[in-house]
């Protein structure tokens, strides 16, 4: 398998405000992505602490599927709670991020995800999103007010509508997918998503290339797209064999 993870502040942001962790194995791994709430006080301690979380826990991930949903419920908990500490500590209004997470032991995938962060899979040479995003355009669009040209230029298109660390509690997307026949997996930051449309992801991850050259690629032509935001991916190859 391959692993390969690159975060980047973009060509129109000074500062980074998204964390990425990338750890494992073919039979056991971990990929967090979060994106710190643009605007607000200190979304890259936010994502940062998400990040942290994870990592501090990685150790005790468990293997079954009911498990293994719980383990990244507690997990975004936990920062949570941490979050809000901080904030109230220092003060802020409000410190908020995104999550996308996918946790992968033997032939089990389970996917967790707060707010516009995505995970991707590259399935028989189609690329899918898995996650749903949560949003307002997304919410509009899943009520039949706007169509999908309507969502790309919508004022308020970016306006998440769940994040970690905003409120006492937060609520977790999981998805458990038993041997899916996934030759690769995308965990990003609309950083990415914003700028470069679907397909032209798909052709990218498509190419046989090395993985750290795939995910420069993608990276590049966000920037080339505007870069208007920072950009993360994660992204893992199972080559071995075409299941998680």
């Amino acid at each position: 398998m391959e692993l390969a993870h690159l975060s980047t502040t973009g060509k129109v942001r000074t500062k980074n405000e998204d964390a990425v962790l990338l750890i494992g194995e073919a039979d056991r791994g971990l990929a967090v992505v979060a994106d710190g709430m643009g605007g607000h006080a200190a979304g890259d301690i936010a994502s940062a602490i998400v990040r942290e979380v994870f990592a501090a826990s990685y150790e005790q991930m468990p293997e079954r599927p009911m498990e293994l949903t719980d383990w990244i419920k507690q997990c975004v908990a936990e920062a949570n709670e941490k979050i809000l500490r901080f904030s109230r500590a220092e003060q802020l209004a409000i410190v908020g991020t995104t999550i996308a997470c996918v946790c992968w032991v033997d032939d089990l995938l389970v996917i967790g995800h707060v707010g516009d962060s995505r995970v991707y899979a590259l399935e028989e040479d189609k690329l899918k999103q898995l996650t749903d995003d949560h949003s307002y355009v997304n919410m509009l669009r899943q009520l039949g007010e706007l169509s999908d040209e309507e969502v790309e230029n919508h004022p308020r298109k970016n306006v998440i509508t769940r994040s970690v660390g905003s409120n006492e509690t937060v609520e977790v997307d999981i998805q458990v997918r038993d041997a899916p026949d996934y030759d690769l997996i995308l965990v990003c930051s609309d950083g990415l998503t914003d700028e470069v449309p679907d397909e032209i992801i798909e052709r990218i991850v498509l190419d046989d290339e090395p993985l750290d050259e795939v995910v420069g690629r993608l990276v590049k032509e966000a920037n080339a797209r505007g870069g208007a935001d920072n950009i993360t991916i994660a992204a893992i190859r199972f080559k071995e064999r075409k299941r998680v």
